[in-house]
């Protein structure tokens, strides 16, 4: 290479785009579906009306962008596309970290070391502070047993969830060592945690009430991570000459509307753990989780 490496993607089309349009539609839709689920489960299971109106709203919008990309703005696919074919491998990478996470809290468990009363702790205090919004304590506790239970909201999640989003992305600040903590972190207190509640109440169980909401929080996070730590491999690019721009308008054109699907999933993500996650689980395994 002579000069300086140019921003590849200005249009917002990638080689890897041919199926941008039909992909990205899917994926839209896909996210209806888990919105539509949740508004069933909200309005039959939880007697929660409001919440079921704001999950069909949410699944609507879904629905409408899917058949707006694919029929009018088939530049917003292609740049998604682009802007995936660009973080993929730090998205890959996010995952990786998350993992060695969740490694080191299963050998935490593993030597006796238990972290919920950690985790309880610190959400105990965020929501004494008044720093999340939609939970409510049960003094009931866990099934009647006297401990502390949360009820919770879409709302209590989208606000749980939507700061270490931001986090992994802003992290890029720190030259990605603050991202490297979110996702290591959080993968150590969810492999730590499903190990110590696993043991008594079944690992089967555990799955069911990670898996459902997990799979579109996690790829969120992952996503977000992804960016900051991109963001930090392009300044060191810029630094060393090898990028002529850190900014160009097609990069961040096409980060942003990464960001806002990821965002989007999270938002998904916070109705299925609110009011499809738990009956999944009960419908599975009804005797552990009765």
């Amino acid at each position: 290479m002579n000069g300086p490496e140019r921003d590849d993607g200005g249009d917002g089309r990638h080689p890897s785009s041919q199926h941008a349009v039909r992909n990205w539609s899917a994926l839209l839709s896909i996210l209806a579906l888990a919105s539509f689920l949740s508004a069933g489960t909200a309005f039959v299971v939880s007697d929660a009306a409001d919440a079921a109106a704001g999950a069909t709203l949410l699944g609507l919008g879904l629905i409408g962008a899917a058949l707006v990309t694919s029929a009018k703005a088939p530049t917003v696919a292609h740049r998604l596309s682009a802007a995936w074919a660009e973080h993929r491998r730090y998205v890959w990478f996010s995952g990786g970290l998350f993992a060695l996470g969740i490694a080191a809290g299963v050998a935490l468990a593993a030597a006796g070391i238990d972290l919920t009363e950690l985790f309880l702790e610190l959400i105990m205090e965020e929501l004494e502070g008044g720093e999340l919004e939609g939970a409510e304590i049960d003094p009931a506790g866990l099934g009647g047993g006297g401990g502390v239970a949360l009820e919770t909201s879409a709302t209590f999640f989208i606000f749980k969830n939507t700061p270490p989003f931001l986090a992994s992305i802003l992290g890029a600040l720190t030259l990605g060592v603050f991202t490297f903590f979110v996702m290591t972190f959080n993968g150590l207190l969810i492999g730590n945690i499903a190990v110590a509640i696993g043991g008594e109440v079944g690992y089967g169980l555990i799955l069911a009430l990670l898996v459902p909401h997990g799979i579109f929080e996690l790829t969120a996070l992952f996503v977000g991570a992804g960016v900051g730590f991109r963001f930090v491999y392009r300044a060191g690019q810029r630094v060393l000459g090898t990028h002529e721009a850190l900014f160009t308008k097609s990069y961040l054109a096409r980060t942003a509307l990464l960001v806002v699907f990821a965002w989007l999933m999270l938002v998904v993500a916070a109705f299925v753990e609110a009011y499809l996650t738990i009956p999944v689980a009960e419908l599975l395994f009804p005797t552990q989780a009765a």
